[in-house]
This record gives C-alpha cells, sequence and structure tokens, in this order.
C-alpha cells in the first residue's frame, strides 16, 4: 500500500527500464510536481474505500466513476481487506481525512461483520456477499485468496492502529483459519497446495494456486505462520518448487498475470526481513512484469489507438456486447488485447517503474477526450 512504503522514506524505490535492466536512483530524480502529482491519487485512492464502506464495514466491489452513487450491490471481502488498509492509512499523515477513532470504529465494524455474520467454512469466507440479502455470490462460494485479502487487512491495521480491542479481534478472525484443511492431498502427480475455494455445493473447486507471486506470496505466509496444527506444512514450499520447474519459464516469466495479481500482494510483505524459499526474486520479477505489461501494449499500437499513447493491462471492465455495457476481464499481456488500458491500475507498479507510470497518468489527465479520474 502506498503509506507503508512513504515510511520508509520515498514511495517509488526503483525503476525498471524496458530493456529489463534496473535504475535505482530513478526514485530520487522525481520533480517535486511529479510526487504532489502521486500524493493525490494515493489521497483519492484511499478516499475510493472510505466513501464505499458501508454501516457494517464491508467495502463494495464496485462503484460508478461519474453517475449517480450506487448504494448497493455486492461486497467483496478481498476489497474489504485492501479497505481496512485504506481506512487506517486515512487517519494517520499525511491523510489525515478521518480521525483515529473513525478508522477504529470502521475497521472494527468490518471485523464484526466477517466474524459473527458471513457464511465461513474452517475460516475462509466468500469472495463476494450480496449487500441486502447477506448471501455469498458467485463461483467461488468460499475463497482462499479473498479471505486471506480480508484477513491480512484486518491484522494489518489492527497493528497500524494500535488499538487492543481491533487487535484481539484480528487475530480471532486470523487464528480461525484452518489452513491446513484448505491444502489439497498430495496424489503422487498433483502436489499438496492452497486450494482456490469451494463451491456453494460443498465441493472444492478444481484447482490450486500453484505459483508463488504478489498475489499468492502473502497468503502462503499467513498460512505458514498460523499455528499447528492449523498451518500449512513444510511441504508446501517444497510443492510450490515443483510447481515452478514442471512449467516452462513459469519461475522467471509470471508477466503474463497482468498488473492486479502481481503488485498488490508485495506490499504486504517485508522483503529486507523475509525471503521467498528457494532465492525466489519476487521484486524483481515485479519489475520485469511492469516491462512485459507496457511492451505488450506498446507492441499491440499498431492494431489499437489506445496503445498509441497508454499502458496497463490487468482485471477489468472492457468493452461489451453493447456500448452500454461493459464486461469484466482479465487482461493480461498474452491475452485479451482489445484496445482497452487500465489506466489508473498502473498505479500497482509505481514502485518498479515510476517514470512510466506518471507519463501514463499525465497523458490520461492532459486527454480532453474523457475524464479519466471521476469518483
Amino acid at each position: 500500500m502506498p503509506g507503508t512504503a512513504q515510511a520508509s522514506g520515498s514511495p517509488f524505490p526503483s525503476s525498471s527500464r524496458l530493456d529489463g535492466s534496473y535504475a535505482p536512483a530513478a526514485a530520487d530524480l522525481l520533480a517535486p510536481v511529479d510526487r504532489a502529482f502521486l500524493m493525490q491519487l494515493e489521497r483519492r485512492a484511499i478516499e475510493y474505500f472510505r466513501d464505499n464502506q458501508m454501516p457494517d464495514g464491508l467495502v463494495l466491489d464496485r462503484q460508478r466513476n461519474h453517475a449517480s452513487m450506487r448504494l448497493g450491490g455486492l461486497y467483496s471481502t478481498a476489497a474489504t481487506g485492501m479497505g481496512f488498509i485504506a481506512i487506517a492509512l486515512a487517519s494517520a499523515p499525511p491523510y489525515s481525512v478521518l480521525t483515529r477513532h473513525e478508522a477504529i470504529v470502521r475497521v472494527r465494524a468490518g471485523v464484526r461483520t466477517a466474524l459473527e455474520r458471513l457464511p465461513e467454512q474452517h475460516g475462509i469466507l466468500p469472495h463476494f456477499i450480496d449487500s441486502s440479502s447477506g448471501d455469498s455470490y458467485g463461483v467461488d462460494h468460499l475463497s482462499t485468496i479473498d479471505s486471506s485479502w480480508l484477513v491480512a487487512g484486518a491484522l494489518w491495521a489492527a497493528t497500524f492502529l494500535k488499538d487492543a480491542e481491533l487487535e484481539a479481534a484480528a487475530a480471532k478472525l486470523y487464528e480461525r483459519v484452518d489452513w491446513h484443511y484448505w491444502t489439497a492431498p498430495e496424489d503422487g502427480k498433483t502436489p499438496g497446495l492452497v486450494r482456490h475455494g469451494k463451491r456453494r455445493s460443498g465441493r472444492f473447486l478444481p484447482d490450486s494456486w500453484d505459483r508463488i507471486n504478489g498475489e499468492t506470496i502473502f497468503m502462503y505466509v499467513l498460512g505458514a505462520g498460523a499455528d499447528e496444527p492449523r498451518a500449512l506444512p513444510p511441504s508446501v514450499w517444497r510443492a510450490l518448487k515443483t510447481c515452478h520447474s514442471m512449467v516452462a519459464g513459469l519461475r522467471h516469466n509470471n508477466a503474463d498475470l497482468g498488473l492486479f495479481v502481481f503488485q498488490y500482494g508485495l506490499d504486504l510483505v517485508d522483503f529486507g526481513a523475509w525471503k521467498a524459499p528457494g532465492g525466489l526474486d519476487l521484486l524483481g520479477e515485479a519489475r520485469i512484469a511492469t516491462v512485459a505489461n507496457r511492451r505488450a501494449c506498446r507492441d499491440a499500437a499498431p492494431a489499437f489507438a489506445t496503445y498509441r499513447r497508454y499502458w496497463g493491462l490487468s482485471a477489468g471492465d472492457g468493452p461489451g456486447e453493447s456500448i452500454e455495457r461493459d464486461t469484466y476481464r482479465c487482461y493480461t499481456p498474452v491475452g485479451p488485447i482489445d484496445g482497452t488500458a487500465h489506466i489508473t491500475a498502473t498505479l500497482a507498479s509505481v514502485a518498479h517503474d515510476p517514470d512510466g507510470v506518471i507519463e501514463n497518468l499525465r497523458r490520461a489527465q492532459q486527454d480532453s477526450r474523457w475524464s479519466a479520474l471521476g469518483r
């Protein structure tokens, strides 16, 4: 999250060039006007979570950008976990758009709802919840990765806000997760890894999380750090290493996964104090992913006019069957590509490519054809 990086002095520690080389001094060269611009965007991002957190403490998955504000719809446990962090940051400088007491009350409400009202099994919650009925929605009735975001956000916010009651509630949320239960058994062909979740029918989803990257690493760290017998077994790290070796190029080529998958979760782990097993350089891979994302858009510029000026492939909305209705897709450098650039999603890569991100956002700000920044 933006505020965590600032605590160490600079929110933009490095930059990567299109040739993949690393420019560690780029952050120090940012002009004051660019730093102020990024701070403005950070504040707007934090205010999104403040404005879309409902009275029960959960956060809406999406919001209209320019039309009338949506007051209901689907909650997301992942968005709620991210929201806990944003609400905590909102109470502190340089933002200070909430008081510490207001932030504590808001996060407490969300954690209490997760503990007392949401459906769960062995500590895992749904991905989406209907805000009016409280029922789960979608295929992933119970989702390990989205529940991990909720748990991590609660732990982070409780620690940041230094509230004993909130810390106890967040710990309870974490301690009730039976990570071992959610690990698939080894069958001789497939190593035991954390499952994606369960369907409403009670059957496990068929896939497991088989990559170490910015989306999954914090979940595996949470699972490994739990108390016995709920913790992930040490064999899970060997299983992940086996998966890396089974798929050609997987270990150093996760850039096909897009900005959302690659960047957000990395900010939850202190890579100065903790090293990934096997010497895997996750921050280095994130830099490669950023370069690959920008290059994929550049290479597609002859076919799509948008990519002549902008880049940014991430999970998000794009053109649907009619002008009035967009469709959610997971845009990645290996497809689908249809000319959609998720410009604000590139903010996730600001630590890895500040110059490229700022240039992208400045172009959108200066483009008179549309207002890129709305609600």
